[in-house]
């Protein structure tokens, strides 16, 4: 039984500036919001989920996230069976009705996030055991070139080699117009390693479709979400006319967007983001459909700390994805809300077979980092 559910904000301090079409995703001079929830069993066992809101990719945003976590989705959940995470997740799209998305996933990720840890280590199980599918192999992660110049995209590829990244994602539609120069630049920088070009729907329609013909000759390997999320149409015919695979995020939030971009053949490829779709219970449902329809995988996230981190890394193993994933946590925060440093040496996620997502918050961090409401 669900005894408790605390809600933790915190502000953690960050490491360089993360720009996307739409703007500043992440600035050091005024940190970046994660909340943390905790779960509390009937036996003291605690569960935690981590989410990262950001008003520059979704509308919800850290006060939504907050008040949604302890107005509505807790006192929904309090003295309910943990162990029926469907039944859960149907009590909180009840107090927190989907709409054309799925209603408030970021909150809802982290509550799903909690849940699985909980169960994890009452069933002294690894999230990847939970999954049932085993481990395919570590985690490897890319570096994010986020510029407003050439040549500053250039000097990030640099820095992205000399650290030993295995591959780069590259944010474009920040300057449309120099997207191509930039690309030729990056690519040649890169050197071989592959690339990701994510437009965040910074692309029209004609631009997208000429950038897809050029960036295919560069040789790059993807293109994340060029046109705006609901353009459905458009994606089916930019799919029909690109040599690189379409593949897509901010579209893609329930089963029913994906079957419905499945049906038009509107992608070639799916995002796996935990906070976009709701957490692990529905990110799982939807790496299956896309597997059944022969869609590439592809991870990301959204500069998560490491109990994010951990838990999706889990899950992009489980199913196998090899391509290097966009965790870009250890590159954007100088810290997060775990003891030790934030860093992975080999640029790889090791699995860990520990119960639920297997790592805590350190109680000195929290106290350092919490923001005094």
């Amino acid at each position: 039984m669900i005894r408790s559910i605390e809600v933790i904000p915190l502000r953690l301090p960050v490491a360089h500036m993360l720009t996307l079409s739409r703007g500043v995703a992440s600035d050091p001079s005024a940190g970046a919001p994660h909340i943390l929830v905790k779960i509390t069993d009937d036996d003291g066992m605690a569960g935690w989920g981590e989410v990262r809101p950001s008003h520059r990719w979704s509308y919800e945003t850290e006060e939504t996230v907050i008040t949604t976590l302890r107005r509505y989705l807790a006192p929904a959940l309090v003295m309910q069976d943990e162990r029926d995470i469907a039944r859960l997740h149907a009590l909180m799209d009840a107090v927190i009705a989907p709409g054309v998305q799925i209603g408030q996933p970021i909150a809802k990720s982290a509550v799903d996030m909690a849940l699985h840890d909980l169960l994890g280590k009452q069933r002294c199980l690894s999230i990847g055991a939970l999954l049932e599918r085993g481990h395919e192999s570590p985690v490897s992660l890319c570096y994010v070139v986020s510029a407003h110049s050439i040549e500053e995209a250039v000097q990030q590829v640099e820095e992205g080699k000399a650290k030993h990244y295995h591959g780069f994602k590259v944010k474009t539609g920040i300057h449309p117009d120099t997207d191509l120069e930039l690309m030729q630049e990056v690519m040649r920088a890169a050197a071989g390693k592959p690339v990701w070009v994510d437009a965040n729907q910074g692309w029209e329609y004609n631009r997208a479709v000429r950038l897809a013909r050029e960036l295919a000759l560069l040789g790059v390997k993807v293109i994340e979400q060029p046109l705006a999320a609901g353009d459905i149409t458009g994606y089916a015919e930019l799919v029909r006319r690109s040599d690189i695979p379409i593949v897509l995020d901010e579209s893609i939030y329930s089963p029913r967007d994906l079957l419905q971009h499945v049906r038009l053949r509107a992608l070639n490829g799916l995002v796996i983001k935990l906070c976009r779709v709701g957490g692990i219970f529905w990110a799982r449902q939807l790496a299956e459909m896309a597997l059944a329809a022969d869609l590439m995988l592809l991870g990301s996230g959204l500069t998560e700390g490491r109990i994010a981190l951990y838990a999706s890394a889990e899950l992009f193993s489980a199913f196998g994805i090899t391509m290097p994933v966009d965790l870009n946590g250890p590159q954007f925060l100088q810290d997060d809300m775990v003891a030790g440093p934030f860093d992975f040496p080999g640029r790889t996620v090791p699995l860990s077979d520990r119960p639920g997502i297997g790592i805590e918050p350190d109680p000195d961090k929290l106290e350092r980092y919490r923001v005094r409401e």
